[in-house]
């Protein structure tokens, strides 16, 4: 029997996607985004502010001077880089809680998001692609639907890796079928709920490619190809960490070579070793 009922009737309860967070989404649409627009929306959140301050200084950034302020850090970093802080520290809780089913730790879930998110900013920087902060935020966004599927996936894991296991199918089509959605789709239903800008709704519905709508983006194809990247680095593989498809023709879409990649994965090392402390995050 499907729980598609019971687990839509779950998203009544769902808590408002962090303002701040919300706002700074709505400025990732624009082409120009001006330093006072910026710090109109953070400037009633001293936590954000805050984190803000302490991730501009910190050492991913290797900035020579101090930053002391939202005015200052926007001229020496720019909107982009200040776009992708704020929504980072906004997601920080929504993915405060575990996704057991998913991820056997905490902070799994979290960990694996910014990795993404981390991974799509360098190939777009590879790829020479412009919006680095809406390719960033997409990738650190693409599994919010675990937040919510967690609790079901957890109570009906055996049934799930039973299909996975008897039928080689993979982990997402087992979810489908045992629960009646998958992540990707509740993510799609949660962006719709919190008003995210649809391109945005587009890349969580259909970043494991397996629609036809998945390829009218190239941002979708990003998303995936950084999610199976981070799982090639060995960096939290969760359960269903082994559920993709369409591998050789993405590089071909994006004319990527085997060392490019290498180099990409060189790079995410080193970035995510910075990255780890200013998220949050324990190791690996």
């Amino acid at each position: 029997m499907t729980l598609v009922p019971q687990i839509l009737q779950s998203l009544k309860n769902l808590p408002p996607f962090p303002m701040v967070a919300q706002k700074a989404l709505l400025l990732l649409n624009k082409p120009e985004v001006s330093i006072q627009e910026m710090i109109e929306v953070v400037k009633f959140d001293p936590s954000i502010t805050a984190n803000i301050l302490r991730i501009s200084n910190s050492a991913y950034f290797g900035l020579r001077r101090e930053i002391h302020s939202l005015h200052q850090a926007l001229l020496l970093l720019g909107t982009q880089e200040l776009l992708k802080i704020i929504i980072a520290s906004g997601a920080t809780r929504l993915f405060a809680g575990s996704a057991p089913g998913y991820f056997p730790d905490n902070q799994g879930l979290w960990r694996h998001s910014v990795s993404c998110g981390l991974m799509v900013d360098l190939l777009a920087r590879e790829l020479s692609l412009a919006d680095q902060a809406t390719g960033f935020t997409a990738g650190l966004l693409h599994d919010i639907g675990k937040v919510v599927l967690s609790l079901y996936v957890d109570q009906k894991f055996a049934e799930i890796m039973k299909l996975v296991q008897e039928r080689g199918v993979s982990f997402q089509v087992a979810e489908k079928e045992i629960l009646g959605m998958d992540h990707a789709e509740m993510g799609g239903e949660m962006a719709r709920i919190w008003d995210f800008p649809d391109r945005l709704r587009l890349v969580i519905t259909y970043h494991h490619l397996d629609k036809p709508e998945a390829y009218a983006d190239d941002l979708v194809l990003l998303v995936n190809l950084a999610d199976l990247l981070v799982l090639m680095f060995g960096q939290d593989v969760g359960a269903d960490g082994l559920a993709y498809t369409g591998y050789p023709e993405v590089l071909k879409h994006f004319q990527l070579r085997e060392r490019d990649l290498q180099k990409v994965l060189m790079l995410f090392g080193s970035a995510w070793s910075e990255a780890q402390t200013f998220f949050g995050l324990g190791g690996a």
